[in-house]
C-alpha cells in the first residue's frame, strides 16, 4: 500500500514537472519577433533579418561619399541635410526633391553591377555611383 502511494506521488510529480517545462518552452508567444525565433500559430519561424545598410549624405551640393562599394543585398539610404534642395535620380527612379531633411532608400541585389546616380536639381555636376560586389 505504501509502495503504491509512493509510486502515485512520483507519477504525479513527474507530470507536474512536465507541464511546467512544456509551459516554459512551448507556451504561445505573441512577441512580434523580439528574439531570434518567434512563434506564430504554434509553428516556430525565424525572425527576418534586415538587410545590411549603407548611408550617403546629401548636403552642400554633394553626395558623401560620392562613390560607394557595397555587397549585394545592401540597402542604401540617402539622407538630406543642408539648406539647398536636392533629389536622387537613379536608373529611371527618382526621389522627391527635398531640403533639409528626408530619406530615399534602395536595396541593391545584383552583384557585379554599377549604378550611377545624380541630383535631379543639379544634374551631372552633382553625381555619384554605387558599385555592387
Amino acid at each position: 500500500m505504501v509502495r503504491a502511494a509512493v509510486r502515485c506521488v512520483v507519477v504525479v510529480s513527474g507530470l507536474v514537472m512536465l507541464a511546467v517545462v512544456a509551459a516554459a518552452c512551448g507556451g504561445s508567444s505573441s512577441s512580434g519577433g523580439t528574439g531570434a525565433l518567434a512563434t506564430q500559430g504554434g509553428a516556430v519561424k525565424p525572425t527576418p533579418t534586415p538587410p545590411p545598410q549603407a548611408k550617403v549624405e546629401i548636403a552642400d551640393n554633394s553626395f558623401t561619399p560620392a562613390q560607394l562599394t557595397i555587397s549585394a543585398g545592401t540597402n542604401v539610404v540617402w539622407e538630406w541635410g543642408g539648406a539647398n534642395p536636392h533629389s536622387v535620380q537613379l536608373g529611371g527612379r527618382a526621389s522627391d526633391t527635398m531640403t533639409g531633411s528626408g530619406k530615399f532608400e534602395k536595396v541593391f541585389d545584383t552583384p557585379g553591377t554599377t549604378f550611377p546616380y545624380q541630383c535631379g536639381v543639379h544634374g551631372a555636376a552633382m553625381s555619384g555611383k554605387i558599385i555592387v560586389q
